[in-house]
């Protein structure tokens, strides 16, 4: 199995710095990747060398470990984001709908901050 990693620098509140993975993704790709699952969805098929899983599986992981780490970082149980990753899906669907141009991170920081 051969997993790539992607970098771009990215501004965020006038301060650069490397986002890796599909996180540095514009909301366009996400929202093709999205196209052919229900929110909250991915189609996993099986092989001798594991399971192959659609695109939009890795935009999933990658925001639920996004959203991992801004709750271990906020500590406080009160204060951290509990929603499924079905609501999680919908909510960047719609925001990457009217923000193409932008990147999947600038799409999350964008949910945190209204979460």
């Amino acid at each position: 199995m051969v997993t790539l990693l992607f970098a771009t620098a990215v501004r965020a509140e006038e301060m650069a710095f490397y986002v890796l993975g599909v996180g540095a993704d514009s909301c366009e790709r996400f929202i093709a990747a999205a196209e052919e699952q229900p929110p909250g969805t991915y189609k996993a098929i099986g092989n001798p060398d594991g399971p192959y899983v659609n695109a939009i599986s890795k935009y999933q992981q990658w925001m639920m470990g996004y959203v991992s780490a801004v709750n271990a970082a906020r500590g406080d149980e009160g204060m951290q984001i509990k929603l499924d990753l079905t609501e999680m899906d919908s909510w960047m669907r719609n925001w990457c709908s009217r923000n193409q141009r932008r990147t999947v991170f600038h799409a999350l920081q964008a949910f945190v901050k209204s979460h």
